[in-house]
């Protein structure tokens, strides 16, 4: 009798540890796919933003102020930095100009 219950409560333990593992495991991948998300997401905001001055006919070493962030044109890049403290830096395509 006394083993049985030995059993019980190293397979319930087991159990505990491998569900822990895999919740562990779980919100990592969640954490890292979020993260990554939201690095898109500003990406794709600071191309809005430099086709938005491109728009505005921006000239080099101006500053164009948007409400989600600052386009500044240097010579052969966009610097942007977005409100949500986020600094892009993208670069001028000479086919596109």
């Amino acid at each position: 009798m006394k083993k049985s219950g030995g059993y019980v409560i190293f397979s319930a333990l087991t159990l505990l540890l491998i569900m822990g593992l895999i919740f562990g495991a779980q919100m990592y991948y969640y954490s890292v796919r979020a993260s990554a998300l939201k690095k898109t997401i500003d990406y794709k905001m600071a191309e809005i933003l430099v086709n938005l001055a491109k728009t505005n006919n921006i000239e080099n070493d101006e500053i164009i102020e948007f409400h989600d962030g600052t386009v500044k044109k240097d010579a052969d890049k966009f610097r942007i930095n977005l409100k949500s403290g986020e600094k892009i830096t993208i670069m001028i395509n000479e086919q596109e100009d």
